[in-house]
């Protein structure tokens, strides 16, 4: 049975980043760049104010309260073309220009006017307050998002703020789901006993949103080969397929076998991994496919370990999930030589986190997908874990 390392591997050996295309600014949420994004210019533009208030040259301040005469309004979106001269101050608003002889802005609440054309400073300031200065944002020439940057609300405010119109972006992938089993109905169907209702369609379908792909829901084939083999004809165009089910040692699995009548060439098939170790991997073409386990954890799991980093690749982001370091709050005894994927709570106290396992942990156990924070990845060569050791926790939530 193959090591789960070594099966990450092999899944991610051929995989190259997909072609990309240009899309418009305000459909860019949420796509993955293609290109480094070089400022064309500094941000801010020019010098300008960071305050309602009133511009003055600080070697006036000698001494406050300081009367100061009004030498006229800066305005925003308005070019200068007065300079300020020593006794001088002028109005300014938020984001207007810094005119020429001003180091520093008074704000308007630390100002009172006396007469018409006359501001008292009621405070001190020193050089270089409250001024927004050209470049301090960004400099022109600089790389402000780099190629494989996921385009959150943020990015789009700094690609607009550098005058981009639209981008380059990574395509996104299609990825076909194929859910097997005469067992199988649909969600809105009467239950009958021994019917399941369909839960990996639409588990497996966000997470393709979640990680930037566009999803291919191919239905619910039942457990005879020509059936597989019309229902996996129609994702044969995809980018990824992933068949839920059917992938095992059973009577009616007929998944592999109807694979290979396709095309599919098989790398592996079985990972010592818990749960998920009923995962077959392979390519029919160049397009890979993923057997994974009919368990909703199982295939839930799977998924986050095996397809999304593959999707990572082909959009060239970085493969793994955040993680950090935690501590047991519950003993683990670990009875086999698999890598172990537990569905963790987790709660911060005294500077480090502490994880405690969401309950039953069976493949079956949908509850501890939606209650974990994250997943514990419990190393092959760890048996018995106590209360209090460190572990390595997988973010999910």
């Amino acid at each position: 049975m193959l090591k789960f390392g070594q099966a990450l591997k092999i899944v991610l050996g051929d995989t190259k980043p997909m072609k990309w295309e240009w899309v418009v600014l305000s459909r860019a949420h949420r796509r993955v760049l293609a290109e480094d994004i070089i400022a064309q210019n500094n941000i801010p533009y020019t010098d300008n104010s960071a305050m309602d208030g009133y511009a003055i040259s600080t070697k006036d301040l000698k001494t406050v309260p300081l009367e100061l005469k009004v030498a006229g309004v800066v305005s925003c979106g308005k070019p200068i073309t007065k300079r300020l001269r020593p006794g001088e101050a002028m109005a300014i608003m938020t984001g207007a220009p810094i005119p020429e002889g001003c180091d520093g802005v008074v704000p308007v609440e630390d100002t009172e006017l006396v007469a018409s054309g006359i501001v008292r400073i009621l405070s001190k300031i020193n050089r270089g307050r409250n001024v927004r200065y050209s470049g301090e944002d960004v400099r022109k020439g600089e790389v402000v998002l780099e190629r494989g940057t996921s385009i959150g609300p943020a990015e789009l405010g700094m690609l607009a703020s550098v005058g981009r119109k639209r981008v380059r972006v990574f395509r996104k992938p299609v990825v076909a789901i194929l859910v097997t089993g005469n067992e199988i109905i649909e969600p809105g169907e009467r239950l009958r006993p021994g019917r399941v209702r369909d839960i990996n369609t639409f588990s497996l379908r966000g997470l393709v949103e979640r990680f930037g792909g566009a999803p291919l829901a191919l239905g619910i084939a039942g457990d005879e080969k020509a059936k597989l083999l019309r229902k996996m004809r129609k994702g044969l165009n995809s980018d990824v397929m992933i068949i839920s089910g059917g992938v095992s040692m059973g009577r009616f699995d007929f998944v592999r076998a109807a694979l290979t009548s396709l095309g599919y060439r098989e790398r592996f098939w079985k990972v010592a991994m818990k749960p998920g170790m009923p995962i077959s991997f392979g390519h029919i073409g160049r397009m890979p496919i993923f057997g994974l386990p009919g368990n909703p954890v199982s295939s839930m799991v799977s998924f986050l370990e095996f397809v999304r980093p593959l999707m990572m690749k082909l959009v060239d982001r970085p493969i793994d999930l955040p993680e950090i370091s935690a501590r047991l709050k519950n003993p683990i005894v670990k009875k086999d030589n698999k890598r172990h994927f537990l569905r963790v709570k987790l709660d911060y106290s005294d500077h480090k986190y502490f994880a405690s396992l969401t309950g039953p942990q069976g493949s079956g156990i949908l509850k501890s997908m939606i209650e974990c924070d994250g997943i514990a990845v419990i190393p092959e060569n760890a048996k018995s874990l106590k209360v209090g050791d460190r572990i390595t926790v997988q973010l999910v939530a």
